[in-house]
């Protein structure tokens, strides 16, 4: 069985093509090379650890194209081509372009690609759902769309990586304002210029365009992602992981309110004995080792206590939530600490956020889910993030 098929491509375009995609990607590349050593001159030499990461990945895509030039070149010249049944269709013709027509689309994609890929490489991402409408929508797609539409944080680690930088936009504004005009011009300018560097950097690597709205399209587990980072930024923050024993974990996974809130309401119980106030954060997970003698159940979150009142909040947590847990190897009953990296322990917190849900839904015939955080936290956090929506913006 045989299929004919009309090719999209002139006679001697692809030739064309196939050079405006190499010379494009040698730009590119030059242009990623820029990027790193101004990026280098800023912060440093450890800035980049991998240089040769970067080199491979655009030898790679060179190398690609050369192979795609030889099939091409192989290919019959005629406007018309028989295609057996077991060979694929070329990716060309699936985008529905007629005879005659260029392949912008399939052009931009692959720069796209590209210009995204040396920030990628540091914090690797799912594929932007915006940008694959961009290019399934073919020659149709108004240039400029994607620009303009909703940019959604794939993975937490994406969303860990602007978050930080954000930060550090935060911290720079408060010390722009708080600046004398007695003070080095020099020293400003420099803060002034770092800063829109860095915002020009994240939005080349997130894009410009509104993030979802936070009520009505941000996941639970990005939410509680962002209340996490938010607290572990917070003075005298702490992480805080405790593996329950088996009678309190039993009770928890009873409770008819959720085990998530039955353990928040007893932390705060034992931290209001020993005077202490605080926001609260954490996930509930379990461990996958298959062992019986210890609960599999066991939070990791955050919380802020004074330096001084860890050793307190330890033994009173211990008491009231794993007493009857047996401690092996370095795994504690109860282990505080100062966080870090506050981006990378909120993305730890929540990486089994899913599992975890289905697992608490189906022991409990109804939808549950494995997260708690206060109120107030909550609000900082979705005020955090517009603020990182409006920086985006501009």
């Amino acid at each position: 069985m045989t299929f004919k098929y009309q090719s999209p491509f002139k006679q001697g375009e692809v030739p064309q093509i196939l050079k405006k995609l190499h010379d494009s990607e040698l730009r590119r590349h030059a242009e990623q090379i820029a990027t790193r050593d101004s990026i280098r001159a800023l912060f440093g030499e450890d800035c980049f650890t991998d240089e040769g990461t970067v080199d491979a990945a655009s030898e790679s895509r060179c190398a690609e194209f050369d192979d795609l030039s030889f099939l091409l070149d192989e290919a019959p010249a005629t406007p018309y081509t028989e295609l057996h049944s077991n060979f694929d269709k070329p990716p060309e013709l699936e985008i529905g372009l007629s005879a005659g027509e260029h392949a912008p689309s399939s052009r931009e994609s692959h720069s796209e690609d590209i210009k995204t890929a040396p920030l990628d490489l540091l914090c690797p991402q799912q594929d932007n759902p915006v940008q694959a409408n961009h290019v399934e929508a073919g020659v149709n797609t108004k240039k400029g769309r994607s620009n303009r539409a909703t940019r959604m944080f794939s993975t937490p680690g994406r969303a860990g990586l602007v978050a930080g930088f954000y930060f550090g936009h935060a911290e720079r504004v408060v010390a722009i304002s708080k600046l004398h005009t007695d003070l080095d011009h020099d020293q400003l300018e420099k803060l002034l210029k770092t800063d829109a560097f860095i915002q020009k950097l994240i939005q080349s690597y997130q894009g410009i365009g509104k993030l979802p709205d936070w009520a009505k399209f941000v996941s639970p587990e990005m939410k509680q992602f962002f209340r996490l980072f938010q607290l572990c930024t917070k003075p005298n923050a702490k992480t805080i992981t405790i593996r329950l024993d088996h009678q309190t974990a039993e009770a928890a996974l009873a409770a008819p309110r959720g085990p998530a809130n039955y353990l928040a309401a007893i932390i705060k119980r034992t931290l209001a004995k020993l005077g202490i106030e605080t926001d609260l954060a954490f996930n509930l997970e379990f461990n996958h080792t298959g062992r019986t003698e210890n609960h599999p159940a066991h939070i990791h979150g955050a919380l802020c206590v004074p330096g001084d009142r860890i050793g307190d909040v330890t033994e009173a947590l211990r008491c009231a939530l794993a007493e009857g847990y047996r401690q092996r190897y370095r795994n504690l009953a109860v282990h505080i600490e100062v966080p870090h990296r506050p981006h990378w322990w909120a993305s730890y917190c929540v990486k089994e956020y899913g599992i975890t849900a289905i697992k608490l839904s189906s022991d409990r015939v109804r939808k549950t889910r494995p997260d708690y955080a206060t109120q107030s936290i909550t609000q900082e956090a979705k005020a955090f993030y517009e603020g990182i929506n409006t920086w985006l913006e501009v």
